[in-house]
């Protein structure tokens, strides 16, 4: 009774074990990407621009979102520009002596080249480098309208073959489990 006792007891040990590894290997289903140097998850140490966001996440100008991502590919909107210029103007006011002539002369330069640029687009029109977007926004709406008529003609599809299907899958599995510890047991007591 004792050496039962004892392989029922080391199985459950083993099976503890090794569900706890799987536990630690899948974890909560996120990794940390490689290389990232623990300034934002989504930016390596080796991106291009890595060096600028240290530099102005170190002042305060940038901040990453939930999670510690930055998401750099998504597209700047007219309140972030505004942010940004309000955090960067709040900076060099509350760090006077941090601020060289070299970064005011930068900044002079920076602040014309994007002011040539508007004035550029307002004697165009504003409208001229906007027509092929619009085409293919109108584009992507006439296909998106394709694709709903579709869908509303040939309706939702029925699912419940595939929810039975599943529920099948799952009540084998269920079995081949007991069945397979119904045989442990078996073997381990020597029926």
């Amino acid at each position: 009774m004792k050496r039962t006792a004892t392989i029922v007891l080391a199985s459950a040990l083993l099976c503890a074990v090794f569900g706890l590894a799987a536990l630690a290997q899948t974890g909560n289903g996120t990794a940390e990407p490689v290389n990232t140097g623990g300034l934002f998850t989504d930016v390596p140490k080796d991106h291009w621009a890595y060096a600028d966001l240290e530099f102005l996440a170190q002042r305060g100008i940038i901040t990453g979102l939930p999670g510690g991502k930055y998401d750099g590919d998504a597209a700047m909107t007219r309140y972030s520009a505004a942010v940004y210029i309000a955090r960067a103007i709040k900076y060099m006011q509350n760090n006077p002596e941090s601020v060289t002539p070299a970064d005011l002369e930068t900044l002079k330069t920076l602040i014309f080249q994007v002011s040539d640029s508007v004035t550029t687009l307002q004697a165009q029109g504003g409208t001229a480098g906007t027509a092929s977007l619009e085409a293919r926004v109108a584009k992507n709406e006439q296909a998106i309208a394709q694709l709903n008529a579709k869908l509303q003609t040939t309706g939702t599809p029925d699912t419940t073959a595939l929810e039975k299907r599943v529920q099948g899958i799952f009540i084998l599995s269920l079995t081949a489990l007991l069945v397979g510890i119904a045989a442990l047991a078996v073997a381990t007591l020597g029926l």
